[in-house]
């Protein structure tokens, strides 16, 4: 999978002049599956074909886009006790009189893609490098996060009889203004961002734990970076003027889901919790190399 989308991005690349990512940094998750109650994190990894800013012909107006493929190691979730009650712990243990779950230890990895698009207009505009534009932003979410039982509980019979893998299927659709950013330093070098804050609401579905529901919330970005572009020029070539750029970027960027009223329990003991506020982000540092014409 990993080798095919590389050479997807780098076709689209080719094709339509614009960057290409490799980034790695955190993935976190909290909320909405049972035994999340607080944050864990795993390592990640994200290839993406990027265009941040592009004018329209000569006029202030821009689109930009990021398509974001996400694969993340494995992120383990300990065994815990869960109070539960009487009722809950007889059904699946006829006989005992014990008011307490121990869930085994869970893998999960996470996986899947991310578009976003953007159309927007430069307030100040002073070159190709030197610019705040503003705009709205329209994208989608298709991530999925697989479960098992972790290696460390194999030993452990308990769950042996009600326990399956699983997948966790999320689509969230999101709409938000967004704000573009560049500012030249001397010949060679500029800075750039973009930041976004918008609505999203989607759909989440488990087939194992029987959950398929809709759940609404927002989704954030912020992106930064320093650019070094050694070659910029424009030349006439048969009357068309052609400006070959060639570019490579340094960057950071933060992304953030949250849903709200999420509760999945995929570990098959069927305790009972709360719905809770899913929250996902990814925190990742990343290079880039792109060209434009």
């Amino acid at each position: 999978m990993k080798k095919t989308l590389l050479l997807c991005l780098t076709a689209g690349m080719l094709a339509t002049a614009s960057e290409i990512r490799f980034g790695h940094g955190t993935y976190a998750l909290k909320g909405g599956f049972l035994g999340f109650t607080s944050r864990c994190t795993t390592d990640i990894s994200s290839y993406s074909m990027v265009e941040q800013h592009k004018n329209i012909l000569k006029s202030r107006g821009y689109y930009a886009y990021n398509i974001t493929w996400y694969d993340s190691d494995e992120l383990l979730r300990k065994q815990q006790t869960l109070n539960s009650g009487a009722s809950q712990v007889k059904s699946m243990t006829p006989g005992s009189s014990s008011t307490s779950v121990q869930i085994p230890g869970l893998e999960y990895r996470y996986q899947g893609l991310d578009v976003q698009a953007a159309i927007g207009y430069d307030l100040y505009h002073k070159g190709e490098n030197d610019f705040l534009g503003m705009g709205i932003l329209a994208g989608i979410s298709l991530p999925w996060i697989d479960t098992q039982k972790s290696s460390d509980s194999l030993a452990d019979h308990t769950f042996d009889n009600i326990y399956e893998k699983s997948k966790t299927k999320i689509k969230t659709y999101r709409i938000g203004p967004s704000i573009e950013g560049r500012k030249s330093i001397g010949r060679f070098f500029s800075a750039y961002l973009s930041g976004t804050a918008a609505y999203q609401t989607g759909k989440i579905k488990n087939d194992y734990a029987s959950a398929d529901f809709n759940a609404n919330g927002w989704f954030g970005a912020f992106d930064a970076g320093l650019r070094f572009q050694p070659v910029s020029y424009d030349k006439k070539f048969f009357g068309i003027t052609i400006s070959p750029r060639l570019y490579a970027n340094l960057g950071y960027r933060y992304s953030h889901w949250e849903l709200k009223d999420v509760a999945i329990d995929i570990s098959g003991t069927g305790v009972a919790f709360d719905k809770d506020t899913m929250k996902m982000s990814t925190s990742i540092a990343y290079f880039a190399i792109g060209y434009s014409f």
